[in-house]
């Protein structure tokens, strides 16, 4: 008799405590997400390639006065474990951005590996990654944070600044 009346209360409070850290676990994810925003908003040492992957940033033209915006990651020289990634579009303040940014790595339950010649997405280690967005305004400024870990645990933070424009074609 004890069990029937004692086994649904654990089972309530187990279910109750998972809720709640689910809870904590987004919310850590967000205070990352807003930790790597205010990084990039505060950094001064931002260069345009890395020694360590090779990254660019490309413009396209939609068609309707919107143009997409494309960051790729890839050619990893070294192992890169832990990645992530954020991109802030035109130095947008984080305190009235509305507009959530590209990233990865950050509000994933999964981690993603960058590592030479090892590819296998079902265990995300992949060869590169890619990132983009919308904008309505031209020229494009994107600000990028890549962090990671190499295989000593040592972490990495790089810092790039894009200024992207459209090309012009002539036909």
């Amino acid at each position: 008799m004890f069990m029937k009346k004692v086994l649904p209360i654990l089972f309530a409070l187990i279910l109750m405590s998972g809720c709640s850290n689910s809870a904590q676990l987004d919310q850590i994810k967000i205070d990352t997400y807003k930790s790597m925003y205010t990084d990039i908003l505060n950094a001064s040492d931002f260069k345009t390639s890395s020694q360590y992957f090779s990254i660019e940033a490309s413009l396209t033209d939609l068609g309707d006065s919107s143009y997409r915006y494309d960051v790729i990651i890839d050619e990893a020289k070294v192992a890169m474990y832990d990645v992530d990634i954020l991109v802030i579009q035109d130095n947008g303040s984080l305190v009235i951005s509305d507009k959530m940014m590209p990233s990865i790595g950050i509000f994933e339950d999964v981690t993603y590996y960058m590592i030479p010649y090892q590819v296998n997405t079902l265990a995300h280690y992949v060869k590169g990654i890619a990132l983009n967005g919308i904008s309505e305004n031209l020229p494009v400024r994107l600000k990028v944070l890549v962090k990671w870990k190499d295989d000593l645990n040592k972490p990495y933070i790089e810092y790039f600044d894009f200024n992207l424009v459209l090309e012009s074609t002539t036909t």
